[in-house]
């Protein structure tokens, strides 16, 4: 590589942007045209989009037809956005967040071989703006234009391409392979969960969620001794849960707020009790948890956003009932009675008349809980084995990248 001569992009291609047709003309929208936006760089290669502008939308904006073939960049954007590139299959015109960057004479740059190059650095080019990544600033002509790229003679650039296609389609379906048998595994857990609950083994009795004798449902406070913001801490007495910190599968203390001893005393409602099962109610609807002698904490509330389930453990194990909330025959009728389209809730008058089936005998109860537990177990030993599959793979990409732009491929 210390034999490639190395040229900024900017005397060895021509740069071009677009534009945005007026929003207020709606008749500038929906034509024949197609119209890249920043979401589009994600493709890979672009073939098509879902943006489309009329003849009239281009003739009065800053849009023009890009040339085909050449790089795209995107130029700000949210998360993995700014930076990604794109190589242009089609004719199509782009908004002023991303830039067409076209080798001058192609037969002295390949833009596959720039694209692969600007591929491989895309953490370089982020940290281009100088703010260590921060999404909120973008990157910018003057900033592409100078970053240098090494230009091997063309049948090396014709090789490093050659093999790099090869090799990233393997990877490619490896992934989607990888990808594939992670959801099997889940969906798997997932319908086991679907049929151990929607059978009716013998003995096995119909109950409504709403039936004291099987369970009491506790709300928080809500009224005048609600904390308010400035009663929160990030350490204290008492943890105050948020839906956050219920997730669909146990609980997320990530992030937490904590409240004083002095205020817990004052609050009516919502103080939790070992073998508790908690689970969301509002906004994000369906998590479920079990406050079982796992968790580190002593002293736990809940907020307005969830409920509280105790279970009469003579009757019912909380294992149980926790398994039956996370099953598919319990999130239908949740999805069923949802109410609210700006902010969702499933309030306890309709949650008293949901229906579960339960097992006579607390024995038959902890059997079920066990096998669910087991397969779990090992669902969650294949989903670690696929997702470091999935991560290898995105390193060796990288790795081969590297080498390929070092001389080493």
């Amino acid at each position: 590589m210390k034999e490639w001569p190395k040229r900024k992009i900017g005397d060895v291609c021509q740069l071009m942007t677009g534009g945005t047709p007026s929003k207020s003309k709606p008749e500038y929208f929906g034509g024949e045209i197609k119209w890249l936006v920043s979401g589009d760089i994600h493709r890979g290669e672009i073939f098509d989009c879902e943006g489309r502008i009329t003849k009239d939308g281009m003739r009065n904006s800053n849009t023009k037809f890009l040339p085909v073939n050449s790089v795209m960049i995107a130029l700000n954007g949210q998360g993995k956005t700014r930076g990604t590139v794109a190589l242009l299959r089609t004719q199509a015109t782009c908004n002023q967040s991303l830039v067409s960057i076209c080798p001058n004479d192609p037969d002295k740059l390949m833009p596959e071989f720039l694209y692969a190059n600007l591929h491989g650095r895309y953490q370089e080019i982020r940290q281009l703006t100088g703010d260590s990544g921060n999404d909120r600033r973008g990157l910018n002509m003057i900033l592409i234009k100078g970053i240098e790229i090494p230009i091997p003679p063309l049948p090396e650039q014709q090789r490093i391409v050659r093999i790099l296609d090869e090799a990233f389609d393997g990877i490619a379906t490896a992934k989607a392979n990888a990808e594939k048998n992670l959801q099997n595994a889940r969906a798997i857990f997932e319908s086991h969960l679907q049929a151990v609950f929607t059978q009716k083994g013998a003995g096995w009795v119909e109950k409504k969620l709403g039936d004291t004798s099987i369970l009491k449902i506790i709300d928080g406070d809500r009224g005048n001794n609600y904390p308010s913001k400035e009663e929160f801490s990030d350490a204290g007495y008492c943890l105050f849960l948020n839906t956050k910190n219920v997730r669909p599968d146990g609980f997320n203390f990530d992030t937490t707020m904590f409240i004083s001893e002095e205020k817990d005393k004052v609050l009516r409602k919502g103080k939790l009790q070992r073998q508790d099962v908690i689970l969301t109610t509002r906004g994000t609807i369906g998590n479920v948890a079990l406050f079982d002698e796992r968790i580190e904490f002593e002293n736990i509330r809940i907020n307005s956003g969830m409920l509280i389930f105790r279970p009469n453990t003579g009757k019912l194990l909380p294992a149980f009932l926790f398994e039956v909330f996370r099953s598919g025959i319990m999130k239908g009728q949740m999805a069923r009675h949802v109410s609210g389209a700006a902010q969702p809730q499933l309030p306890i008058k309709t949650l008293i008349n949901f229906e579960i089936r339960v097992p006579n005998t607390l024995e038959e109860q902890r059997e079920i809980v066990a096998s669910v537990r087991e397969l779990e177990t090992e669902t969650q030993r294949l989903e670690s084995i696929y997702k470091q599959k999935l991560a290898a793979l995105d390193e060796l990409k990288k790795s081969m990248l590297h080498d390929a732009f070092r001389g080493a491929l």
